[in-house]
């Protein structure tokens, strides 16, 4: 390892978490809406701080988002900001991670810096054909912090951290079930390595099936109540799998799979056995995916595939600064240069072209975010619970926002028409209003702004409130 690579890993991971910690702070200043799942952890977490977890209603359940937002819920309505700064911090971090695993893994003299950056541009550029990363990050979702937990456990255990790798890897096991086989196979690993830490090892195994299975039970009555949420695909099996593939092609661009291949070849060569471990990984964690989507009906997103295309930015940025450094200096060098560039420009060029679109996306829903909170304001909680039951149309977001605003269970939120008296909170000119004013109910309108109207159905409890 070159004297500035050694340097890069050196560095203390407690200096990189308050830079990152910092930087979130800041962004805070710039207006974005966290995403529908992350409101339903912050519900979820209110509940289960108060013993009354409810998983019914929102996505399928997920451990570690809980566990952080159950003691965030004391801050009442600050939690939703605490949230986003906690992902916000570990987002950054898996950039800072990238670059630092790809410097320190390059192995060359000069290009070692090169090797940082490139990984860092693949992974902003990921995972899908839009930017979509920085959404994720921006709107407090947890696939960054997925991929900061796989890099920080890689980084550990090449520094011999085991059991701070056991439990990365836990933490990354509490988020995603792809990671079960690889907590699995590090924690028999590590029993025979050290077996003195087998206690540890047996607790963190015993805690991940308690906190997916037993918490899910406790909040729904069936510990496979989010399993089966989680089977949203109904497509024939052809279909899905070629959805699945398509979503690992794009997970880096075409330059960064040049290499992934330079750099397991280089591996070989060299007899790299950490590389090659690495690239095996990143495969079987796509893998794993792709046949969960097949065979089990789960989406495979490309957020799913957070970790490995992080693992394999960090391989292919490895890989082309050793395939431009195995060129002749000279015109030949700067030859290999241009042509990369030429390379990369049809298949970077969209998705840094998305990165305005993405900007546009994050600003306007944070204004419509916004609205929504304005409406309850103005509207008031009692009006709105008046008569029990709320509809709120389109179901996504709003659903999971005016669980927390209400704070009553998502399935108290219904996210399709319904008879009989509630509130109704619906985009103005939406399908849901249209046949709402055509009922022939009694429906009274009770405030309303740009994006949102709350109508009184049947409901004149609520309308007097």
């Amino acid at each position: 390892m070159t004297t500035v690579a050694a340097a890069v890993a050196r560095r203390p991971n407690r200096a990189a978490v308050v830079a990152c910690l910092i930087v979130a702070v800041a962004s805070l200043a710039v207006p974005t809406a966290l995403a529908f799942d992350a409101w339903a952890w912050l519900v979820w977490g209110r509940e289960v701080l108060h013993l009354e977890l409810d998983t019914t209603g929102g996505p399928s359940w997920k451990p570690l988002p809980v566990l952080i937002t159950t003691p965030l819920a004391l801050l009442g309505g600050l939690a939703p900001v605490a949230w986003l700064v906690a992902t916000r911090t570990l987002g950054l971090l898996a950039v800072v991670l990238t670059y630092r695993l790809a410097t320190r893994l390059a192995g060359l003299a000069t290009g070692v810096l090169a090797a940082g950056v490139l990984a860092v541009v693949g992974l902003l550029l990921g995972p899908d054909g839009g930017p979509r990363f920085l959404r994720l990050v921006a709107e407090g979702h947890s696939a960054p912090a997925e991929a900061a937990l796989a890099l920080w456990a890689i980084e550990s255990h090449l520094d011999h951290r085991e059991r701070r790798t056991l439990v990365l890897l836990t933490g990354l096991s509490l988020l995603r079930p792809e990671a079960w086989p690889f907590l699995g196979f590090y924690a028999l690993w590590a029993c025979r390595r050290r077996p003195g830490d087998r206690p540890l090892v047996v607790g963190l195994l015993v805690a991940v099936p308690v906190l997916w299975f037993g918490a899910d039970w406790w909040g729904s009555g069936s510990p496979l109540h989010g399993a089966r949420d989680a089977q949203v695909i109904d497509d024939p099996v052809g279909e899905r799998l070629l959805d699945a593939l398509d979503h690992v092609a794009k997970v880096v661009v075409v330059p960064l799979w040049v290499g992934v291949g330079a750099a397991l070849l280089s591996a070989r060569h060299r007899g790299e056995q950490t590389l090659l471990v690495l690239g095996a990984a990143a495969f079987a964690w796509m893998a794993i995916v792709v046949t969960m989507s097949v065979g089990l009906r789960y989406a495979a997103l490309s957020r799913f595939l957070l970790p490995a295309a992080a693992v394999l930015c960090v391989l292919g940025g490895v890989g082309l600064v050793r395939l431009l450094a195995a060129t002749r200096p000279g015109l030949l060098r700067i030859g290999a240069v241009a042509g990369l560039v030429l390379l990369s420009v049809p298949f970077a060029g969209p998705r840094i072209a998305g990165f305005g679109a993405l900007v546009d996306g994050v600003s306007d829903r944070a204004v419509v975010d916004a609205d929504l909170a304005d409406l309850v304001d103005a509207v008031g909680r009692d009006a709105l619970t008046a008569c029990g039951r709320v509809v709120a149309d389109p179901a996504d977001l709003p659903q999971a926002r005016l669980a927390w605003h209400l704070r009553v269970p998502m399935h108290d939120v219904d996210g399709e028409a319904t008879t009989g008296p509630h509130v109704a909170v619906v985009g103005p000119g939406g399908p849901m209003e249209r046949r709402l004013l055509g009922t022939g109910a009694s429906v009274e309108r009770l405030a309303g702004n740009e994006h949102w109207t709350a109508y009184a159905v049947d409901c004149p409890a609520a309308v007097s409130s």
